[in-house]
């Protein structure tokens, strides 16, 4: 029997796990294979990763991949060192396990002090760090570009949560976003795929005409996934388990819940696919009232964390089901107290910070659906 977890894992979501996403597939394998470098946008939790990581998988074996995850990195040392690992990844994996084809990583990289070893899962190439955290990126995206030419392979590089290089405490992003520019403007031989959750912080780093990265990648912004790609889905995932159909209103009632947000989608039918027999609309509402208060507590914890007139906002916009077309008129906010200067800077924090959207039809609405039917119930 297959398990729930293989159509809807709270993880990365691949394989038969992974929800269409065709179109959006086809233009970033495109992209990688034709060395066209492309900054990807999406929000938390939407299946930024997911798509990346099936696209990873598809254009492997023909071309070598490596993703570096800068959610972590702090400052330009830290930045630096898992640049490094990367791209000493990469090096290892162009090479193939013969000792004969090493002298071409060692030439490539020979600036670098490589040094190359053996083992039971082929060929591991170390770089020597650096006197200074900002030198050698370069040279060693270089470096790379030129192995790669030289055994005939494309490398697809990775780097994810790349606005975090936006962000560093010792100062220094514009010069490193500099280093990152002069390396990949000169590739031939490796596609870069620039990706990240905060719009406004990535925004500003590829479309500043200010900034090193300006307009150096194609933009892909990656949305929700349609609502008959999900009903599609869910029917094929339903007749795996049961062998027979998932009613058409227990399916309308987890894209209606869930808003089709794919971390909620597989968290609520995850454990609904559990069950012995396909779920019902009243099996749906019920398990998604559990997932709802057992969220409640992060969500209380986000939330406590903003200004009260945010706080106050936040709720408002929740309650109205449908979302609030004009969340900063005079009228909405002398409901709730709130003077129309303070209005506006706290739907643009919440904006920023990833709690609100604005619809194609204008109305604003909550990015997270838990956090607001968790709001509702208050």
């Amino acid at each position: 029997m297959v398990s729930a977890s293989e159509f809807f894992p709270l993880g990365v979501a691949t394989g038969r796990a992974h929800c269409n996403r065709a179109q959006e597939r086809d233009e970033l394998a495109g992209n990688v294979r034709e060395g066209v470098h492309t900054w990807l946008w999406a929000r938390r939790r939407i299946g930024k990763t997911s798509l990346i990581e099936q696209v990873l998988r598809d254009v492997e074996p023909d071309i070598v991949t490596t993703r570096l995850d800068l959610l972590v990195v702090h400052d330009a040392n830290a930045f630096e060192t898992r640049l490094r690992a990367a791209v000493e990844q990469a090096g290892s994996r162009l090479a193939p396990r013969k000792r004969s084809s090493a002298s071409i990583l060692t030439s490539a990289f020979s600036a670098l002090k490589p040094e190359l070893s053996f083992g039971a899962f082929g060929l591991r190439l170390k770089l020597a760090a650096p006197n200074q955290a900002g030198e050698g990126i370069v040279e060693m995206l270089l470096a790379l570009d030129a192995a790669a030419g030289a055994y005939g392979r494309r490398v697809a590089f990775v780097l994810d949560e790349f606005q975090q290089l936006s962000e560093l405490q010792n100062g220094a992003p514009r010069s490193l976003e500099g280093a990152v520019r002069h390396a990949v403007e000169r590739a031939r031989n490796v596609t870069y795929v620039f990706a990240g959750s905060r719009k406004h912080l990535l925004a500003s780093m590829f479309e500043d005409e200010d900034r090193p990265l300006y307009r150096l990648c194609r933009k892909m912004t990656l949305k929700r996934i349609s609502a008959e790609d999900y009903r599609d889905f869910l029917r094929r995932a339903g007749r795996t388990r049961w062998r027979r159909q998932v009613p058409a209103e227990a399916i309308d009632g987890v894209l209606a819940l869930t808003h089709r947000h794919p971390h909620y989608v597989n968290a609520l039918c995850a454990p609904l696919w559990r069950a012995e027999a396909p779920p019902t609309a009243d099996d749906v509402a019920a398990m998604w009232a559990k997932l709802v208060a057992e969220e409640g507590g992060v969500a209380a914890g986000r939330i406590a964390r903003l200004a009260p007139s945010q706080r106050a906002l936040l709720r408002a916009i929740a309650a109205a089901e449908d979302g609030v077309p004009h969340p900063t008129s005079h009228a909405f906010l002398g409901r709730l107290r709130l003077p129309a200067s303070t209005g506006v800077r706290a739907r643009d924090a919440l904006e920023r910070d990833d709690l609100i959207q604005q619809q194609a039809d204008g109305r604003w609405t909550l990015v997270d659906p838990a956090m607001a039917a968790w709001l509702r119930r208050l």
